[in-house]
């Protein structure tokens, strides 16, 4: 255990005296206020100023202590005047410059005391020999140092994402470029003193044991979270944090660790109080043990390849294809995927995963005939449901990684597919369809019946009539439906007509269908088609 020091000060406040009605200045000696707090083995300085005195003399300073243990008996400690000044406690810690004085100017000096010990307990003394020819005033002033116990400790202990094992200090630690490192600084005191803390995390480049180290992140004593150099704007963007998760313990958080964060990691803690003058002193200091913290940088490549189950399918089947991104890290990267089909933009998913559609794929997948998603980090899917015979060609994806660079500027780099040629084979069917009519030439008034009959049918069947003149002048007219549920249907130059009754379809059998049109009108004079579709599940 080391121990504190703390110097109480009482400086002395100048007085005059008036002598033949003239006014003369008594020569007063001040040393800085105290108390002041200080550690065993800390550097301890005092300063002594002295004026009223015979102007252009140099004034010269002894500096002696009077101890706990015997408030009445002065202890000579060192002298600008007298070389032997010290008495022998003191004497070698002064011939070896443990303890000196510095000279301000003429009249002013600061007693230095570089390595504080335990009997330094006492009440300092700065004296200054009289070079008038006359005394006048006060030619000393005390100061007295208290020493309570330090009882400051470091110790750090790394807890690291992704590793399962429990880490300890003073250890190497290997990443991959863009992971995240945690480690964690505990800062324990039990200072009597009321005392401010300061914690920060530091950076020493293994090659240059010589070079400074570089500050990553520091919480000063005043509570400000504060960063250094390159990492301040990687602290604004949320990537460097330093958290207080309990009473002692202080979290080092780096995200998307970069090549450059690689060398040797260290807590430095230090404990400050405020002198009575304002200013704040660093009573102790103290480093964890260094962790060696090596970063694998990450092959910023990739490649991409399409797979699907089958190349060869049947109009109505569905079809999967799945782009996979093999490359590091791929989380941690901007990868944006597109689908092209024979050239034509099917879909784009971003890094956000929110698939824009080519214009022919919008309603298609309002349906729900379509799918595209990102399934995981670095697997696309696209989905086509019900393929249709225009669904045949060469399928690809392309895959763009936008990268920032140091400067911060963007960089695209892209990559595609080889093609996946899809065929899509129509369905066969051996139906046939005949269309009868009850009577062959009608008059204005008369009703006629068209009976639609299907031929070798495996599945349900819906039925469509249509109608057009015979010039072929006018476009297709819808007459009426019945889907394969049996569910009937009017075009809309038909709808008030069959609310009369005037048109009526019938689905006689599962292969016979009727049309009846009643109080028939010249317009409808012209060709009726019937067309048949028959549906497999």
């Amino acid at each position: 255990f080391s121990f504190f020091h703390s110097f109480y000060l009482f400086p002395f406040l100048p007085s005059f005296s008036f002598v033949a009605g003239v006014a003369v200045a008594q020569r007063v000696v001040t040393v800085q206020g105290g108390p002041l707090i200080r550690t065993e083995g800390s550097h301890v300085t005092i300063w002594c100023n002295v004026t009223g005195y015979k102007q252009g003399t140099v004034q010269d300073f002894e500096w002696s202590i009077y101890l706990s243990s015997a408030p009445d008996r002065e202890i000579r400690i060192i002298s600008t005047a007298q070389p032997n000044y010290a008495y022998a406690v003191y004497a070698q810690r002064v011939n070896s410059k443990e303890i000196y004085v510095e000279r301000l100017s003429r009249d002013s000096a600061v007693l230095h005391i570089t390595k504080l010990q335990a009997n330094d307990q006492g009440l300092f003394e700065c004296y200054t020999p009289n070079t008038d020819d006359r005394y006048l005033g006060s030619y000393s002033a005390p100061c007295e140092p208290h020493r309570p116990p330090e009882t400051m400790s470091i110790s750090v202990s790394p807890c690291l994402r992704l590793f399962r094992h429990a880490p300890t200090s003073d250890q190497t630690l290997s990443k991959v470029e863009g992971d995240t490192l945690q480690l964690t600084c505990e800062v324990s005191r039990t200072t009597i003193q009321h005392t401010h803390l300061s914690v920060g995390w530091y950076l020493r480049s293994p090659e240059d044991a010589a070079a400074p180290p570089q500050e990553l992140v520091t919480l000063s004593r005043d509570f400000v979270l504060r960063s250094g150099g390159t990492y301040r704007q990687r602290m604004a963007a949320g990537d460097l944090r330093l958290d207080k998760t309990s009473a002692t313990a202080y979290r080092l958080t780096i995200h998307k660790l970069q090549p450059i964060d690689q060398g040797l990691l260290y807590c430095q803690a230090a404990e400050w109080i405020q002198d009575t003058d304002g200013t704040w002193f660093a009573m102790t200091r103290k480093q964890s043990d260094k962790t060696q913290l090596r970063i694998q940088p990450t092959d910023r490549d990739f490649s991409i390849q399409v797979s699907t189950d089958r190349r060869s399918f049947t109009a109505g089947e569905p079809l999967e294809l799945r782009c996979t991104i093999e490359a590091q890290n791929v989380p941690e990267r901007f990868f944006s995927v597109s689908w092209v089909f024979s050239s034509s933009p099917v879909a784009v998913v971003g890094p956000s995963a929110v698939p824009i559609l080519g214009p022919e794929y919008v309603a298609r997948e309002a349906a729900g005939h379509m799918t595209v998603r990102k399934e995981s980090a670095n697997v696309h899917l696209l989905k086509l449901q019900h393929l249709h015979p225009k669904d045949a060609g060469k399928y690809i994806c392309r895959v763009t990684e936008r990268e920032k660079t140091p400067t911060g500027d963007f960089i695209d780099r892209s990559k595609r597919s080889r093609n996946v040629q899809i065929s899509v084979q129509p369905l066969k069917s051996n139906i046939t369809v005949a269309l009868s009519s009850n009577i062959s030439e009608v008059v204005e008034g008369d009703a006629i019946q068209l009976t639609c009959l299907v031929s070798f049918t495996a599945g349900p069947l819906s039925v469509v009539w249509h109608w057009t003149d015979k010039q072929g002048k006018r476009p297709i007219q819808e007459v009426a439906s019945v889907d394969r549920d049996g569910t009937v249907s009017h075009g809309p130059a038909y709808g008030e007509r069959a609310s009369f009754g005037e048109i009526r379809v019938e689905k006689v059998q599962s292969d016979t269908f009727t049309l009846s049109l009643y109080n028939t009108v010249p317009g409808d004079e012209g060709q009726y088609h019937c067309t048949a579709t028959e549906w497999l599940q």
